[in-house]
């Protein structure tokens, strides 16, 4: 062997600077995609809660950045890799391949909650649809309920018949929850197949009524309380199909009053049944109001007030037509009133008593505001624009005619006190008392005992007391993602919105002190619960269940 054979370097030692040389494009993406990828878990490692601009960021590198990296490479391996020609084109021929049918496989792509922001989560062709697990659920059960009781409406003190319950508020002062999940454990009365949806559950007498979607139909749906069995189902034309992947379906939840269920769907139809599901009469509210629908669906829920169902339908930003809150009449349909000039957001008027003034409040999709039932006159407003129009929650209403709101990082939460004028001929003021962004109640519905407002943080949920005269954080928590709250008597129910547990929290507590949690439904529950007596009812789009909670 020459001498010349002996000193030749080796062109494919992992050793030789030339291998670096040759690899260095694809080392250097990996690790610079991989750091901003990985970014958003070393912020939550370090406790770094991201807000506004930071949020977004964390969205874009951790959707976007494996997407960039993937396609550098790509174009790397098939230009410059050191490889022949017709390895590379092999190669990239076979990842083509793969990817065509992966997508064939894949039935849909849902974003739903991760560590730190939304991922996505693929449903394949092979795994049964919530409707389809529905559909085998119902072949197993008898054809007719002869030997269920006849469909009772009728709503007491201590019935959940609307969204967050008689007062909106999310409050049971009634309860009387027992702790000692480990001595006496919350039985699971019964669970089944649900599809579709975010809507809540309203439950009076004997039934437990919600929103689901049904193939291309929307449907309302009446379930027996004690056996979980389907009463009736009032299908209707409209499927709202979500396009950024968050979920189709209903968003709202149904009102049950004097005998009869008003609901509103994803795309605006109001629709009022009997204790039979047979239709009285309908309406849609985008149609009415000439308004153009919200980013993710409408997700009011409608308010019974005297003789009249009031909904938000917001507006078309192009062409208002002063019908943003409409009132109709709950017997026929007829439009009482209408008014207001704003986007509707993702919350639902509610009642309530501020200054002396019985009123209707609503956050919108850019304020918050109070009206006349009986004119719809706009008493005041409180601006609170925020991105998308996103002001999800349901305002706060404490004593001393104070309301508090919250939503976005980016403007956090605020307490304002309301203030009617002395003179009828001078306007009324919403003066503020506080603000901070130390509670961004995104998704969760705060509660308040009135001495401190419980809620979930920011896109993680970390769950987070505030001291109501102040505004100053008393304790944080754990991140529980986007789930809800109930105040139960004197202690917090949580349904965790990553995983579908329920667990319960002590409001006297000086620090977050969790007393029980068990796992209910083992998914994304971002759906309203309801709490009737002891019985517990949580759905999310595929299930639903209902639990006995022990009592003290």
């Amino acid at each position: 062997m020459s001498q010349q054979q002996h000193s030749q370097p080796s062109a494919t030692s992992p050793s030789s600077p030339s291998y670096w040389r040759r690899f260095r494009f694809p080392l250097i993406v990996f690790a610079v995609f991989g750091i901003l990828f990985a970014m958003p878990w070393i912020c939550v490692a370090l406790d770094i809660e991201p807000e506004g601009a930071m949020m977004i960021w964390f969205m874009v590198s951790q959707w976007h950045a494996p997407v960039l990296a993937f396609l550098l490479i790509a174009l790397w391996w098939l230009f410059f890799a050191p490889y022949r020609r017709i390895t590379r084109w092999a190669v990239a021929a076979l990842v083509v391949l793969a990817f065509i049918g992966f997508s064939f496989t894949l039935r849909e792509v849902e974003l739903t909650k991760g560590r730190v922001s939304l991922v996505p989560r693929f449903h394949f062709v092979w795994e049964p649809s919530a409707n389809e697990q529905f559909a085998a659920y119902l072949e197993k059960q008898p054809a007719k309920s002869d030997d269920l009781p006849a469909v009772d409406l009728t709503s007491g003190p201590v019935d959940f018949p609307r969204y967050r319950g008689v007062k909106f508020d999310g409050v049971i002062p009634y309860a009387k929850i027992e702790s000692d999940w480990h001595k006496f454990p919350p039985k699971e009365l019964w669970q089944h197949p649900c599809p579709g949806g975010y809507a809540g559950i309203a439950a009076a007498g004997n039934v437990a009524v919600t929103l689901e979607q049904r193939d291309t139909q929307e449907a309302v749906v009446c379930y027996d309380r004690a056996t979980g069995r389907q009463r009736w189902a009032y299908a209707y034309g409209p499927f709202y199909k979500d396009r950024t992947h968050m979920g189709d379906g209903p968003r709202s939840t149904p009102t049950i009053h004097e005998n009869r269920i008003y609901s509103v769907g994803a795309l605006g139809d109001l629709v009022c049944v009997d204790a039979d599901g047979k239709k009285q009469w309908s309406a849609n509210i985008l149609a009415d109001a000439k308004a153009r629908n919200t980013k993710w669906g409408l997700a009011c829920s409608p308010l019974i007030v005297d003789d009249l169902v009031v909904v938000n339908a917001g507006i078309d930003p192009e062409a208002p037509a002063d019908s943003a809150v409409i009132a109709y009449e709950q017997a026929t349909g007829a439009i009482r009133w209408r008014t207001g000039n704003r986007m509707a957001g993702y919350s639902s008027p509610q009642l309530a008593t501020l200054a002396g003034t019985r009123q209707i409040i609503l956050f919108d999709g850019a304020a918050l505001a109070g009206y006349d039932p009986k004119t719809g006159k706009e008493l005041w407003q409180y601006p609170w624009p925020t991105i998308y129009e996103m002001n999800s929650i349901q305002p706060v209403v404490l004593s001393g005619d104070r309301v508090f709101i919250s939503s976005e990082q980016t403007i956090g939460c605020a307490m304002l006190r309301i203030v009617a004028p002395a003179d009828p001929s001078q306007s009324w003021n919403a003066e503020t008392l506080w603000h901070n962004k130390n509670l961004a109640a995104r998704y969760a519905n705060p509660v308040t005992d009135g001495k401190s407002i419980f809620g979930l943080h920011g896109l993680q949920g970390v769950f987070t007391c505030l001291d109501a005269d102040t505004g100053k954080v008393r304790w944080k928590g754990n991140r529980e993602g986007p789930g809800q709250l109930l105040l139960a008597g004197d202690l917090l129910l949580l349904v965790n919105g990553d995983k579908g547990e329920v667990a319960l929290f002590d409001t006297q507590a000086s620090t977050c002190t969790e007393l029980a949690r068990m796992p209910v439904l083992n998914d994304k529950t971002w759906n309203t619960p309801a709490l009737v007596g002891d019985q517990l009812f949580v759905r999310n789009q595929a299930k639903i269940a209902c639990l006995k909670l022990p009592r003290r």
